[in-house]
Parts: structure tokens; sequence; C-alpha cells
């Protein structure tokens, strides 16, 4: 079975502690399950107007793929589940926050 590359996004802000500690946490899942990490300060230009409107008041936002996973708190083994779960099957789980 080929491995489907996984990217996740991490929508943050440099003020928000919540945004923090997800990223914590997503860092110590992907030293167990490798992924491609990219964090997008919705303040910054390079953050798409669309997700910074849209999240202003609901980060940290994860995206797996381009596609919403969860948002607010990020459970180690939540995202561990929906990493395993996407990379057998292709489908996205949304997490509930």
């Amino acid at each position: 079975m080929a491995s489907r590359a996984i990217t996740l996004t991490l929508f943050s802000s440099s003020t928000c502690s919540l945004c923090t500690t997800a990223k914590d946490a997503i860092l110590k899942v992907q030293k167990h399950y490798p992924f491609q990490l990219s964090v997008v300060d919705i303040h910054k230009p390079e953050c798409p107007k669309e997700f910074a409107d849209k999240y202003i008041f609901d980060i940290p936002v994860v995206h797996l793929n381009d596609q919403f996973l969860t948002q607010h708190r990020v459970k180690e083994d939540k995202l561990l589940d929906a990493l395993k779960k996407y990379a057998a099957t292709g489908v996205v789980n949304k997490i509930p926050s």
C-alpha cells in the first residue's frame, strides 16, 4: 500500500496561548508519526484572507491536507487516530472540539 502524504496546517497567532498548546501537542505527535507541518499566522499577509476572516475568533484551527480537522484544543490521542485513519483510508474524520 502506498503511503499518503500528510500535511497539517495550523492556523494560529503569536499572541494565542491555546495556539502554543496546540502546536506543542502536534509536535509531540509528529515525533511518533511523520507528517509535514505548516504554521500560518492569521494576522500575517501570507495567510489567505478567507481563512483569516473565517478563523479570526476560532484559532487554533488545524487542517489536514487542506480539509478542516479540528479547532481550539488538539488532543494528541485524537490527532494520532485521525492521522492513522487518513493514512489507511484517505478520509479526513473531523475531531470534535
